[in-house]
Protein backbone atom coordinates (compact mmCIF):
# COMPACT_ATOMS: atom_id res chain seq x y z
CA UNK A 1 0.00 0.00 0.00
CA UNK A 2 2.92 2.49 1.07
CA UNK A 3 5.08 1.37 -1.81
CA UNK A 4 1.76 2.06 -4.46
CA UNK A 5 0.93 5.81 -2.80
CA UNK A 6 5.02 6.45 -2.70
CA UNK A 7 4.70 5.41 -6.83
CA UNK A 8 2.26 7.71 -7.56
CA UNK A 9 3.86 10.55 -5.69
CA UNK A 10 6.88 9.94 -7.94
CA UNK A 11 4.98 9.75 -10.93
CA UNK A 12 3.55 12.96 -10.17
CA UNK A 13 6.54 14.60 -9.24
CA UNK A 14 8.27 13.83 -12.27
CA UNK A 15 5.52 14.81 -14.67
CA UNK A 16 5.60 17.80 -17.22
CA UNK A 17 2.18 18.65 -15.92
CA UNK A 18 3.61 18.99 -11.82
CA UNK A 19 6.52 21.30 -13.46
CA UNK A 20 3.91 22.86 -15.20
CA UNK A 21 2.28 23.82 -12.14
CA UNK A 22 5.42 24.91 -10.65
CA UNK A 23 5.96 27.74 -13.35
CA UNK A 24 2.08 28.70 -13.13
CA UNK A 25 2.53 28.88 -8.90
CA UNK A 26 5.53 31.12 -9.52
CA UNK A 27 3.65 33.57 -12.35
CA UNK A 28 0.45 33.40 -10.07
CA UNK A 29 2.20 34.63 -6.93
CA UNK A 30 4.39 37.43 -8.99
CA UNK A 31 1.39 38.78 -11.17
CA UNK A 32 -1.00 39.69 -7.50
CA UNK A 33 2.50 41.06 -6.39
CA UNK A 34 3.66 42.93 -9.43
CA UNK A 35 -0.37 44.33 -9.32
CA UNK A 36 -1.93 45.01 -6.28
CA UNK A 37 2.01 46.34 -4.50
CA UNK A 38 2.89 50.37 -3.95
CA UNK A 39 5.90 51.22 -6.11
CA UNK A 40 8.71 51.68 -4.82
CA UNK A 41 9.11 47.87 -3.55
CA UNK A 42 12.10 47.35 -1.34
CA UNK A 43 14.06 45.90 -3.19
CA UNK A 44 15.76 48.56 -4.88
CA UNK A 45 12.77 49.19 -7.26
CA UNK A 46 13.01 53.17 -7.39
CA UNK A 47 16.59 52.81 -8.08
CA UNK A 48 17.01 50.65 -10.99
CA UNK A 49 13.70 52.35 -12.67
CA UNK A 50 14.95 56.13 -12.25
CA UNK A 51 18.21 54.42 -13.93
CA UNK A 52 16.21 52.78 -16.70
CA UNK A 53 14.43 56.14 -17.09
CA UNK A 54 18.05 57.72 -17.64
CA UNK A 55 19.06 55.65 -20.82
CA UNK A 56 15.33 55.82 -21.92
CA UNK A 57 16.74 58.83 -23.24
CA UNK A 58 19.23 57.77 -25.31
CA UNK A 59 20.35 54.65 -28.00
CA UNK A 60 23.98 53.75 -26.72
CA UNK A 61 25.01 52.11 -23.06
CA UNK A 62 27.52 55.19 -22.88
CA UNK A 63 26.59 58.10 -20.27
CA UNK A 64 29.11 60.29 -20.70
CA UNK A 65 28.33 63.14 -18.44
CA UNK A 66 26.12 63.08 -15.33
CA UNK A 67 22.74 63.90 -16.15
CA UNK A 68 20.85 66.41 -13.93
CA UNK A 69 18.86 65.24 -11.10
CA UNK A 70 20.76 61.21 -11.43
CA UNK A 71 22.86 62.20 -8.29
CA UNK A 72 21.04 59.52 -6.24
CA UNK A 73 22.19 56.90 -8.35
CA UNK A 74 25.71 57.25 -7.89
CA UNK A 75 28.14 58.01 -10.66
CA UNK A 76 26.46 56.01 -13.53
CA UNK A 77 29.27 57.24 -16.06
CA UNK A 78 31.48 54.49 -15.14
CA UNK A 79 29.02 52.34 -13.64
CA UNK A 80 29.78 48.40 -13.77
CA UNK A 81 26.18 47.39 -13.83
CA UNK A 82 24.33 48.81 -16.63
CA UNK A 83 23.36 46.63 -19.07
CA UNK A 84 20.27 45.46 -17.15
CA UNK A 85 18.86 49.04 -16.98
CA UNK A 86 20.02 50.05 -20.71
CA UNK A 87 18.12 46.87 -22.44
CA UNK A 88 15.28 47.26 -20.10
CA UNK A 89 15.04 51.60 -21.43
CA UNK A 90 13.93 50.00 -25.24
CA UNK A 91 10.72 48.41 -23.93
CA UNK A 92 10.23 50.94 -21.33
CA UNK A 93 10.79 53.83 -23.85
CA UNK A 94 8.25 51.92 -26.35
CA UNK A 95 5.65 51.48 -23.67
CA UNK A 96 5.84 55.01 -22.30
CA UNK A 97 5.03 56.48 -25.94
CA UNK A 98 1.61 55.80 -25.74
CA UNK A 99 1.44 55.24 -21.68
CA UNK A 100 2.33 58.05 -19.35
CA UNK A 101 0.69 56.59 -16.21
CA UNK A 102 3.33 55.98 -13.52
CA UNK A 103 1.25 52.98 -11.97
CA UNK A 104 0.86 51.76 -15.25
CA UNK A 105 4.77 52.15 -16.91
CA UNK A 106 5.93 50.21 -13.46
CA UNK A 107 3.92 47.40 -14.02
CA UNK A 108 4.42 46.91 -17.06
CA UNK A 109 8.08 46.50 -16.28
CA UNK A 110 7.41 44.36 -13.66
CA UNK A 111 5.87 42.11 -15.99
CA UNK A 112 9.12 41.98 -17.94
CA UNK A 113 11.12 41.41 -14.85
CA UNK A 114 8.63 38.22 -14.00
CA UNK A 115 9.26 36.69 -17.41
CA UNK A 116 13.18 36.85 -16.83
CA UNK A 117 12.65 35.57 -13.89
CA UNK A 118 10.34 32.54 -15.25
CA UNK A 119 12.66 32.29 -18.28
CA UNK A 120 15.08 31.41 -15.24
CA UNK A 121 13.37 28.86 -13.62
CA UNK A 122 13.10 26.95 -17.17
CA UNK A 123 16.67 27.21 -17.99
CA UNK A 124 17.76 25.98 -14.57
CA UNK A 125 15.28 23.13 -15.43
CA UNK A 126 16.46 22.20 -18.70
CA UNK A 127 20.37 22.55 -17.20
CA UNK A 128 19.70 19.98 -14.46
CA UNK A 129 17.89 17.84 -16.74
CA UNK A 130 21.05 17.44 -18.27
CA UNK A 131 23.12 16.00 -15.11
CA UNK A 132 22.17 12.27 -14.02
CA UNK A 133 18.94 13.77 -11.79
CA UNK A 134 15.95 12.45 -11.71
CA UNK A 135 12.91 15.11 -13.24
CA UNK A 136 11.39 14.17 -9.44
CA UNK A 137 14.01 15.60 -7.48
CA UNK A 138 14.41 18.85 -10.05
CA UNK A 139 10.89 19.24 -9.76
CA UNK A 140 10.81 19.57 -5.78
CA UNK A 141 13.90 21.63 -5.61
CA UNK A 142 12.29 24.15 -8.05
CA UNK A 143 9.05 24.34 -6.20
CA UNK A 144 10.84 24.98 -3.05
CA UNK A 145 12.69 27.51 -4.77
CA UNK A 146 9.71 29.55 -5.75
CA UNK A 147 7.86 29.14 -2.46
CA UNK A 148 10.93 30.57 -0.40
CA UNK A 149 8.85 34.04 0.63
CA UNK A 150 11.36 36.50 -1.15
CA UNK A 151 11.76 34.83 -4.64
CA UNK A 152 8.19 35.68 -6.02
CA UNK A 153 8.79 39.32 -4.43
CA UNK A 154 12.12 39.27 -6.41
CA UNK A 155 10.64 38.22 -9.53
CA UNK A 156 7.78 41.04 -9.00
CA UNK A 157 10.16 43.81 -8.59
CA UNK A 158 12.25 46.17 -11.20
CA UNK A 159 15.66 44.89 -10.17
CA UNK A 160 18.24 43.58 -12.23
CA UNK A 161 18.89 40.12 -10.45
CA UNK A 162 16.03 38.86 -12.73
CA UNK A 163 18.34 38.95 -15.58
CA UNK A 164 21.00 37.22 -13.97
CA UNK A 165 19.03 34.48 -12.28
CA UNK A 166 18.33 34.29 -16.30
CA UNK A 167 22.19 34.19 -17.22
CA UNK A 168 23.00 32.03 -14.64
CA UNK A 169 21.46 28.90 -16.38
CA UNK A 170 22.43 29.97 -19.89
CA UNK A 171 26.05 30.20 -18.74
CA UNK A 172 26.23 27.14 -17.10
CA UNK A 173 24.35 25.79 -20.14
CA UNK A 174 26.96 26.67 -22.71
CA UNK A 175 29.87 25.71 -19.77
CA UNK A 176 28.13 21.99 -19.55
CA UNK A 177 28.19 21.45 -23.52
CA UNK A 178 32.41 22.93 -23.49
CA UNK A 179 33.25 20.52 -20.48
CA UNK A 180 31.10 17.30 -21.81
CA UNK A 181 32.57 17.74 -25.52
CA UNK A 182 36.22 18.34 -23.14
CA UNK A 183 35.46 15.15 -21.16
CA UNK A 184 34.63 12.66 -23.69
CA UNK A 185 36.07 14.18 -27.14
CA UNK A 186 38.88 15.68 -26.16
CA UNK A 187 37.74 18.75 -28.16
CA UNK A 188 36.01 22.34 -27.42
CA UNK A 189 33.37 23.56 -29.56
CA UNK A 190 33.72 26.81 -31.02
CA UNK A 191 29.91 27.80 -31.04
CA UNK A 192 29.56 27.15 -27.56
CA UNK A 193 32.41 28.21 -26.14
CA UNK A 194 32.01 32.00 -27.82
CA UNK A 195 28.66 32.03 -26.33
CA UNK A 196 29.63 31.26 -22.71
CA UNK A 197 32.32 33.99 -23.18
CA UNK A 198 29.96 36.25 -24.48
CA UNK A 199 27.04 35.77 -21.97
CA UNK A 200 29.35 36.03 -18.89
CA UNK A 201 30.93 39.32 -20.32
CA UNK A 202 26.98 40.64 -20.56
CA UNK A 203 26.06 39.02 -17.32
CA UNK A 204 29.18 40.63 -15.59
CA UNK A 205 28.34 44.41 -17.12
CA UNK A 206 24.58 42.96 -16.12
CA UNK A 207 25.44 42.73 -12.16
CA UNK A 208 29.12 43.02 -10.71
CA UNK A 209 28.31 39.95 -8.91
CA UNK A 210 27.64 38.00 -11.55
CA UNK A 211 31.39 37.71 -12.06
CA UNK A 212 32.09 35.12 -9.21
CA UNK A 213 29.83 32.79 -11.06
CA UNK A 214 31.33 33.20 -14.73
CA UNK A 215 35.18 33.02 -12.77
CA UNK A 216 33.96 29.27 -11.23
CA UNK A 217 33.05 28.50 -14.51
CA UNK A 218 36.16 29.04 -16.19
CA UNK A 219 37.81 27.52 -13.20
CA UNK A 220 36.32 24.45 -13.63
CA UNK A 221 36.70 24.53 -17.55
CA UNK A 222 40.38 25.55 -16.88
CA UNK A 223 40.88 22.62 -14.72
CA UNK A 224 39.06 20.12 -16.88
CA UNK A 225 42.01 21.89 -20.17
CA UNK A 226 45.03 21.19 -17.33
CA UNK A 227 44.49 17.63 -16.73
CA UNK A 228 43.16 16.52 -19.71
CA UNK A 229 46.80 15.28 -21.68
CA UNK A 230 45.20 16.78 -24.70
CA UNK A 231 45.62 20.84 -24.62
CA UNK A 232 46.97 21.45 -27.63
CA UNK A 233 44.45 19.24 -29.39
CA UNK A 234 41.83 21.14 -27.78
CA UNK A 235 42.91 24.46 -28.10
CA UNK A 236 43.08 23.24 -32.03
CA UNK A 237 39.91 22.15 -31.98
CA UNK A 238 37.97 25.56 -31.58
CA UNK A 239 39.35 26.48 -34.71
CA UNK A 240 38.60 23.53 -36.46
CA UNK A 241 35.16 23.60 -34.94
CA UNK A 242 34.78 27.34 -35.94
CA UNK A 243 35.59 26.60 -39.89
CA UNK A 244 32.75 24.15 -39.66
CA UNK A 245 29.89 26.45 -38.91
CA UNK A 246 28.28 27.93 -41.89
CA UNK A 247 29.28 31.56 -42.56
CA UNK A 248 25.95 33.69 -41.19
CA UNK A 249 26.63 32.00 -37.82
CA UNK A 250 29.98 32.63 -37.69
CA UNK A 251 29.48 36.12 -38.37
CA UNK A 252 26.69 35.61 -35.60
CA UNK A 253 29.01 34.44 -33.21
CA UNK A 254 31.92 37.02 -34.39
CA UNK A 255 29.72 40.05 -33.64
CA UNK A 256 28.51 39.13 -30.28
CA UNK A 257 32.08 37.86 -28.96
CA UNK A 258 33.46 41.62 -30.11
CA UNK A 259 30.34 43.33 -28.49
CA UNK A 260 30.46 41.97 -25.74
CA UNK A 261 34.24 41.55 -25.11
CA UNK A 262 34.30 45.41 -26.48
CA UNK A 263 31.98 46.43 -23.68
CA UNK A 264 33.49 44.41 -20.77
CA UNK A 265 36.82 45.62 -21.26
CA UNK A 266 35.81 49.19 -22.41
CA UNK A 267 34.10 49.52 -18.87
CA UNK A 268 36.02 47.29 -16.35
CA UNK A 269 39.37 48.21 -18.55
CA UNK A 270 38.64 51.33 -18.87
CA UNK A 271 37.84 51.34 -14.78
CA UNK A 272 41.22 49.58 -14.26
CA UNK A 273 43.00 51.89 -16.16
CA UNK A 274 41.62 55.29 -14.79
CA UNK A 275 40.85 54.91 -11.75
CA UNK A 276 42.76 51.72 -10.42
CA UNK A 277 39.69 49.72 -9.95
CA UNK A 278 37.05 47.79 -11.36
CA UNK A 279 34.58 49.80 -9.71
CA UNK A 280 35.88 53.17 -8.98
CA UNK A 281 34.53 54.70 -5.89
CA UNK A 282 31.62 57.91 -6.22
CA UNK A 283 34.20 60.21 -3.87
CA UNK A 284 36.52 59.52 -7.46
CA UNK A 285 34.58 60.48 -9.72
CA UNK A 286 31.76 63.63 -8.09
CA UNK A 287 32.19 65.62 -5.06
CA UNK A 288 30.83 64.88 -1.83
CA UNK A 289 28.13 66.93 -1.95
CA UNK A 290 26.52 64.87 -4.78
CA UNK A 291 27.46 61.46 -3.31
CA UNK A 292 25.96 61.52 -0.22
CA UNK A 293 22.59 61.95 -2.61
CA UNK A 294 23.35 58.20 -3.36
CA UNK A 295 22.04 55.97 0.13
CA UNK A 296 24.22 53.19 -0.31
CA UNK A 297 27.42 55.39 -0.37
CA UNK A 298 26.06 57.86 2.46
CA UNK A 299 25.19 55.11 4.69
CA UNK A 300 28.73 53.39 4.47
CA UNK A 301 30.35 57.25 4.40
CA UNK A 302 28.58 58.30 7.86
CA UNK A 303 29.81 54.25 9.17
CA UNK A 304 33.16 54.82 8.27
CA UNK A 305 32.71 58.63 10.22
CA UNK A 306 31.43 56.89 13.18
CA UNK A 307 33.90 54.35 13.15
CA UNK A 308 37.14 57.02 12.74
CA UNK A 309 35.64 58.78 15.65
CA UNK A 310 34.79 55.83 18.09
CA UNK A 311 38.33 53.91 17.31
CA UNK A 312 36.56 50.81 18.49
CA UNK A 313 38.69 48.13 20.11
CA UNK A 314 38.83 44.08 18.69
CA UNK A 315 35.15 43.27 18.49
CA UNK A 316 34.72 39.29 19.64
CA UNK A 317 31.82 39.54 17.22
CA UNK A 318 34.00 39.04 14.84
CA UNK A 319 34.57 35.07 15.49
CA UNK A 320 30.59 34.38 15.51
CA UNK A 321 30.26 36.55 12.23
CA UNK A 322 30.17 33.55 10.15
CA UNK A 323 26.84 32.32 11.88
CA UNK A 324 25.15 35.62 12.07
CA UNK A 325 25.56 35.96 8.96
CA UNK A 326 24.22 32.60 7.60
CA UNK A 327 21.46 33.30 10.29
CA UNK A 328 20.65 36.76 8.41
CA UNK A 329 21.07 35.25 4.99
CA UNK A 330 18.30 32.56 5.99
CA UNK A 331 16.12 35.12 7.99
CA UNK A 332 16.23 37.57 4.93
CA UNK A 333 14.80 34.94 2.01
CA UNK A 334 11.39 34.17 4.70
CA UNK A 335 11.21 37.71 5.95
CA UNK A 336 8.72 40.27 4.55
CA UNK A 337 9.93 44.29 3.93
CA UNK A 338 7.44 47.10 3.13
CA UNK A 339 8.48 49.93 1.13
CA UNK A 340 9.39 51.89 4.23
CA UNK A 341 12.38 49.00 4.66
CA UNK A 342 10.48 47.74 8.04
CA UNK A 343 11.01 44.57 7.99
CA UNK A 344 8.56 41.91 9.55
CA UNK A 345 9.43 38.23 10.80
CA UNK A 346 9.06 35.21 8.94
CA UNK A 347 6.28 32.24 8.97
CA UNK A 348 7.40 30.20 11.53
CA UNK A 349 6.89 26.91 10.06
CA UNK A 350 8.19 27.49 6.50
CA UNK A 351 11.13 29.35 8.08
CA UNK A 352 11.76 26.36 10.62
CA UNK A 353 11.68 24.03 8.19
CA UNK A 354 14.44 25.79 6.18
CA UNK A 355 16.60 25.81 8.87
CA UNK A 356 16.41 22.07 9.89
CA UNK A 357 16.10 20.47 6.51
CA UNK A 358 18.43 23.01 4.53
CA UNK A 359 21.05 22.57 7.78
CA UNK A 360 20.95 18.84 7.78
CA UNK A 361 20.86 19.09 4.21
CA UNK A 362 23.85 20.90 3.97
CA UNK A 363 26.02 19.01 6.62
CA UNK A 364 24.99 15.32 4.96
CA UNK A 365 26.28 17.44 1.26
CA UNK A 366 29.50 17.71 2.73
CA UNK A 367 29.38 13.91 4.29
CA UNK A 368 28.52 12.39 1.02
CA UNK A 369 30.34 14.83 -1.27
CA UNK A 370 32.01 11.47 -3.24
CA UNK A 371 28.31 10.13 -3.58
CA UNK A 372 26.98 13.16 -4.53
CA UNK A 373 29.92 13.09 -7.70
CA UNK A 374 29.49 9.77 -8.51
CA UNK A 375 25.57 10.48 -9.52
CA UNK A 376 27.47 12.89 -12.23
CA UNK A 377 31.22 14.61 -12.14
CA UNK A 378 29.79 17.42 -14.13
CA UNK A 379 28.12 18.74 -11.24
CA UNK A 380 31.43 19.92 -10.34
CA UNK A 381 30.85 22.90 -12.95
CA UNK A 382 27.73 24.07 -10.74
CA UNK A 383 29.55 23.40 -7.30
CA UNK A 384 32.08 25.48 -8.81
CA UNK A 385 29.93 28.39 -9.98
CA UNK A 386 28.19 28.19 -6.66
CA UNK A 387 31.39 28.17 -4.13
CA UNK A 388 33.11 30.81 -6.13
CA UNK A 389 29.57 33.10 -5.74
CA UNK A 390 29.06 32.51 -2.12
CA UNK A 391 33.13 32.76 -1.53
CA UNK A 392 33.25 36.18 -3.04
CA UNK A 393 29.79 37.25 -1.29
CA UNK A 394 30.83 36.55 1.82
CA UNK A 395 34.10 38.33 1.39
CA UNK A 396 32.50 41.29 0.59
CA UNK A 397 30.04 41.59 3.79
CA UNK A 398 32.65 39.92 5.93
CA UNK A 399 35.58 42.59 4.64
CA UNK A 400 32.89 45.17 5.16
CA UNK A 401 32.22 43.76 9.16
CA UNK A 402 35.59 44.13 9.57
CA UNK A 403 35.79 48.05 8.18
CA UNK A 404 32.54 49.40 9.37
CA UNK A 405 31.75 47.05 12.88
CA UNK A 406 28.44 46.34 11.51
CA UNK A 407 26.37 43.92 9.58
CA UNK A 408 26.14 45.85 6.12
CA UNK A 409 24.19 44.90 3.22
CA UNK A 410 23.67 41.11 4.54
CA UNK A 411 20.25 40.72 1.96
CA UNK A 412 19.42 36.59 1.14
CA UNK A 413 17.73 37.21 -2.22
CA UNK A 414 21.25 37.84 -3.01
CA UNK A 415 21.27 34.08 -2.45
CA UNK A 416 18.75 33.74 -4.86
CA UNK A 417 20.74 32.86 -8.56
CA UNK A 418 22.51 29.64 -6.68
CA UNK A 419 19.28 27.78 -4.46
CA UNK A 420 17.84 25.92 -7.05
CA UNK A 421 21.71 24.46 -7.33
CA UNK A 422 22.06 24.52 -3.63
CA UNK A 423 18.74 22.84 -3.53
CA UNK A 424 19.59 20.01 -5.64
CA UNK A 425 22.51 19.02 -3.95
CA UNK A 426 20.81 18.68 -0.48
CA UNK A 427 18.63 16.79 -2.20
CA UNK A 428 21.09 14.39 -3.88
CA UNK A 429 22.48 14.20 -0.01
CA UNK A 430 19.22 13.21 1.42
CA UNK A 431 18.58 10.75 -1.22
CA UNK A 432 22.03 9.40 -0.27
CA UNK A 433 21.18 9.03 3.10
CA UNK A 434 17.87 7.39 2.61
CA UNK A 435 20.10 4.83 0.85
CA UNK A 436 22.35 4.18 3.54
CA UNK A 437 19.35 3.84 6.34
CA UNK A 438 16.29 2.06 4.11
CA UNK A 439 18.41 0.65 1.13
CA UNK A 440 16.12 -0.93 -1.16
CA UNK A 441 12.75 0.99 0.29
CA UNK A 442 14.94 3.89 -0.30
CA UNK A 443 12.70 5.90 -3.13
CA UNK A 444 9.11 4.93 -1.34
CA UNK A 445 10.39 6.47 1.68
CA UNK A 446 12.47 9.63 -0.22
CA UNK A 447 9.15 10.34 -1.80
CA UNK A 448 7.30 10.21 0.97
CA UNK A 449 9.56 12.74 2.79
CA UNK A 450 9.55 14.98 -0.07
CA UNK A 451 5.46 15.83 0.34
CA UNK A 452 6.26 16.35 3.87
CA UNK A 453 8.63 18.78 3.11
CA UNK A 454 6.65 20.53 0.69
CA UNK A 455 3.98 20.58 2.49
CA UNK A 456 5.57 22.13 5.57
CA UNK A 457 6.84 24.72 3.31
CA UNK A 458 3.73 25.25 1.78
CA UNK A 459 2.14 26.40 5.08
CA UNK A 460 2.17 30.08 4.54
CA UNK A 461 5.71 30.26 2.08
CA UNK A 462 6.09 32.29 -1.13
CA UNK A 463 3.73 35.54 -1.54
CA UNK A 464 1.77 34.58 1.64
CA UNK A 465 3.86 35.28 3.37
CA UNK A 466 3.75 39.35 2.57
CA UNK A 467 0.25 38.79 2.50
CA UNK A 468 -0.33 37.64 5.95
CA UNK A 469 2.12 39.77 7.25
CA UNK A 470 1.20 43.42 5.48
CA UNK A 471 -1.03 46.60 6.18
CA UNK A 472 -3.57 47.64 4.08
CA UNK A 473 -0.83 50.65 2.96
CA UNK A 474 1.49 48.79 1.24
CA UNK A 475 -0.82 48.11 -1.77
CA UNK A 476 -1.88 50.46 -4.56
CA UNK A 477 -4.61 52.64 -3.34
CA UNK A 478 -7.68 51.46 -4.71
CA UNK A 479 -10.68 50.31 -2.68
CA UNK A 480 -11.79 47.31 -4.42
CA UNK A 481 -7.93 45.97 -4.59
CA UNK A 482 -7.90 46.76 -0.86
CA UNK A 483 -11.24 44.74 -0.26
CA UNK A 484 -9.62 41.98 -2.36
CA UNK A 485 -6.49 41.53 -0.52
CA UNK A 486 -8.45 41.79 2.93
CA UNK A 487 -10.93 38.96 2.33
CA UNK A 488 -7.73 36.68 1.19
CA UNK A 489 -5.90 37.72 4.19
CA UNK A 490 -8.74 36.65 6.18
CA UNK A 491 -9.82 33.27 4.06
CA UNK A 492 -6.12 31.96 4.46
CA UNK A 493 -5.26 33.64 7.96
CA UNK A 494 -6.82 30.82 10.01
CA UNK A 495 -4.84 27.86 8.30
CA UNK A 496 -1.59 28.89 8.55
CA UNK A 497 0.56 29.34 11.79
CA UNK A 498 1.58 33.13 12.16
CA UNK A 499 3.90 33.14 15.42
CA UNK A 500 6.86 36.07 15.28
CA UNK A 501 10.05 34.32 15.37
CA UNK A 502 13.55 34.68 15.09
CA UNK A 503 16.12 32.46 15.25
Amino acid sequence: MIQNIAQTIYKVLASKKFFYAIVALLIIQAVWLALTVQYPQAFDESYHFGIIQVYSHQWLPFIPTEPAGASGFGDITRYDSYMYHYLMSFPYRLFAVFVHDLPAQVIFMRFINIGLFVGGVIFFRRLLARFNISAALIHVALLLFVIVPVVPSLAATINYDNMIFLFVPILAGFALSCATSIIKNKTLPASSFIWFIAIGCIGSLTKYAFAPIFIGAIVYLFALWIFSHKKSQILKSIISSFKTIKRSTQIVLIVALVISGGLFLGRYGGNLVTYHSFAPDCADLNPLSECLNYGPWARNYYLDQQVHLTNPPYDPAIAIYPFSWIKDMIYRLYFTINYDFVEYSPLPIPYITAWIIGGIGTILSLVFWRKILRVDKRLLLLISMMVIYVGGLFYVNFTEFLHYRTIVAVNGRYSVIILPILFVLIGLAYRRLFQLLFKKRATTFLNIFAVIVLLLALQGGGAATYLLRSQPIWYWQYQPLDDFNTSVKNAIAPFVVQNDIRI
